[in-house]
C-alpha cells in the first residue's frame, strides 16, 4: 500500500495529513506518534502479528 504524507514540521512538533491510495479523504495527524498511528491502519482479528 502506498501513503503520500504531507508533512509539516515546526518548533512545536510535527503535523500534516495522510491519503491512503486507496481512499481520496485525507486523515490529519498531530505528532509522531499519531502519524504512525494512521499508518498503522485499523485493527483487524486474527493478524497473525498481534499477540492473544
Amino acid at each position: 500500500m502506498r501513503f503520500v504524507v504531507d508533512l509539516e514540521y515546526r518548533a512545536e512538533g510535527v503535523r500534516g495529513q495522510v491519503t491512503r491510495e486507496d481512499c481520496d479523504r485525507p486523515v490529519p495527524f498531530h505528532g509522531w506518534l499519531d502519524l504512525l498511528r494512521v499508518l498503522e491502519g485499523p485493527y483487524s482479528r486474527g493478524n497473525p502479528w498481534d499477540i492473544p
